[in-house]
């Protein structure tokens, strides 16, 4: 039988390694409620990443949501439109209003000049996405959020390990929130985190993930149950120790993928800014036609692209508002992630990559 080569895959530790870990949570017996094995994750994430303070939670959607609550954003938030749904719906379920701003075509995130028409007195805050690890223009949205007096949250979902700077991309903007999904490129099974630099934002957001109670726990605000387990942490505490090696390994597919592709005049890359973490590798074609094409070529040798994100979110009508965002719309439409995680080997990116420019 074939091996399939999906887009994602859990980059996971060995068994025995999580397996005594969870001797520990056996033995202590506690599985929840910032268990010892969580706080500990804590600590490791941060000389990881080289960050002051990481709080685990649920899900990289709460995630979102604890960030929208924690800063009591009311009104208007800016949202790229090329993005995974989970960026609109923790704005949906928050209440707040949602307008759509398109994205640079090279890098794939946020355009700048798109804010700026968009931004008017019932925005509070805006939502740069750093699509597929790729670090967003910090300098430049820095410059819109103190000119319009607004909020910046990251939905940093794709961007553990990517660096600006020299420093870890979470450690900017207001509050930045992460993914640790099982098919992120460092994984818990299910699972998030929210990074800020404030003490009085990240005590709200650790009395916000328990219910609303405080550390002494007396119940000081409405909060909702967003802990993460001890089953959960333990996981991420074991794969944790191989990230260095994952996310090296995610960067030399990239530039095999890169090395192989840039020759064929049928597809364009992302541009990608120092210190991505290459989580993902997206491919864009010339017309939507060539990409569904791309797909059952693909498919037919047992490799399974992704159309992420398809579609542009404010196409979906559906959902919240539908402002037309042209970029976004067009490349939504032509574009396709291709395998890329440590069951994907440098031969396999060669392999993939020929069989993509012999199709044209």
């Amino acid at each position: 039988m074939k091996k399939n080569f999906y887009v994602g895959l859990p980059s996971l530790c060995e068994l025995e390694e999580f397996s005594n870990l969870l001797k520990e949570a056996w033995a202590s017996e506690v599985l929840t409620n910032n268990g010892p094995l969580l706080q500990k994750l804590e600590k490791e994430i941060c000389k990881s990443l080289t960050i002051e303070h990481y709080i685990a939670v649920s899900n990289g959607t709460v995630a979102l949501q604890l960030a929208i609550e924690a800063l009591e954003i009311k009104g208007t938030i800016l949202v790229p439109a090329f993005s995974w749904i989970a960026s609109a719906a923790a704005v949906g379920w928050q209440k707040c209003k949602i307008k759509y701003c398109d994205i640079d075509e090279k890098t794939l995130n946020i355009c700048t000049n798109s804010i700026e028409k968009n931004i008017d007195s019932t925005v509070e805050a805006i939502m740069p996405v750093h699509v597929f690890g790729n670090p967003c223009n910090i300098s430049a949205l820095n410059i819109i959020a103190k000119k319009y007096n607004v909020k910046l949250i990251y939905d940093a979902a794709h961007a553990f390990g990517t660096t600006l700077n020299g420093r870890s991309i979470l450690s900017y903007g207001d509050i930045s929130c992460v993914s640790t999904h099982a098919t992120k490129i460092f994984n818990t099974a299910e699972g998030g985190g929210v990074i800020s630099t404030s003490k009085i934002i990240n005590e709200k957001i650790k009395s916000l993930r328990f219910f609303g109670f405080d550390e002494n726990k007396k119940l000081v605000r409405a909060g909702t149950n967003a802990k993460m387990s001890e089953i959960h942490a333990a996981l991420g505490l074991a794969n944790l120790k191989h990230f260095i090696k994952t996310i090296n390994h995610r960067r030399k597919i990239n530039d095999v993928y890169r090395n192989q592709l840039f020759k064929n005049r049928n597809i364009s890359l992302q541009e990608i800014n120092e210190g991505s973490n290459c989580a993902y590798f997206p491919i864009i074609l010339d017309s939507e036609s060539t990409c569904i094409k791309m797909i059952k070529l693909l498919t037919s040798h047992n490799i399974l692209p992704k159309r992420y994100f398809y579609p542009s979110l404010n196409k979906i009508r559906n959902l919240f508002s539908n402002e037309k965002c042209p970029v976004s719309e067009s490349i939504s439409e032509r574009i396709l992630c291709l395998p890329s995680h440590n069951n994907v080997s440098t031969e396999d990116a060669v392999w993939i990559s020929d069989l993509i420019c012999k199709s044209n």
